[in-house]
């Protein structure tokens, strides 16, 4: 019998429990409703009161009776209840099993790698570099026809990296780039500015 099932018998008059040999309960011990409880002892005392000369259409009341109780007991504990007619001997089980219970596995929890700061300051000073060079070079070209013009070069190439820089801030390998191109927009600016402040002439 599974661990979890009980079973309804009527013996001596009174309606039992039953879940494996040895263990016996009256069903009030299972805080089943009274008005439940006292329709399974009355039960189970007209079971009792039964014999061969009972008519058919009594016991097989009794039985009918009996088994709507198994059925309100299976409601109230959630489960399935084995229903041992007292005049058939027969075992019938009523209503549900309970479903198992789910296994829990443990998911792995995810190592978290060390920041790799070393190679990735080396991979941003680089393309900063290259990113600042680049745009100083151009810019000091464009200020010797038009500051204005130079200054619109720098915001229409700001603004077209910056998008990349943005997405590229949370990437594992990418950020280090958008770190450093952000870096050169930045130092492109400033010696846009100096120059411009500068009393003598940028000569490119």
């Amino acid at each position: 019998m599974r661990e979890s099932e009980w079973e309804l018998h009527a013996r001596s008059g009174r309606a039992v429990l039953v879940r494996d040999v040895d263990q016996e309960v009256d069903p009030g011990r299972l805080r089943l409703p009274d008005s439940l409880v006292e329709a399974l002892h009355e039960w189970a005392h007209v079971a009792e009161s039964a014999d061969e000369g009972t008519a058919p259409g009594d016991r097989e009341l009794i039985s009918k009776r009996g088994r709507q109780l198994a059925m309100r007991l299976a409601a109230e504990t959630g489960g399935q209840i084995g229903y041992l007619d007292p005049l058939s001997g027969r075992l019938d089980r009523i209503g549900r099993p309970r479903p198992p219970a789910p296994r829990r596995y443990a998911l792995p929890v995810p190592r978290e790698e060390p920041t790799p700061w070393g190679p990735g300051l080396v991979v941003s000073a680089i393309i900063a570099a290259i990113a600042t060079t680049t745009l100083v070079v151009v810019t000091l070209g464009l200020a010797d026809v038009s500051g204005v013009l130079a200054a619109v070069v720098n915001l229409a190439v700001a603004a077209g990296f910056a998008p990349s820089i943005w997405l590229g801030r949370r990437i594992a390998v990418w950020r280090w780039v958008a770190y450093g191109t952000a870096a050169g927009i930045v130092l492109a600016w400033l010696v846009l500015l100096l120059t411009l402040l500068s009393p003598y002439p940028p000569h490119v």
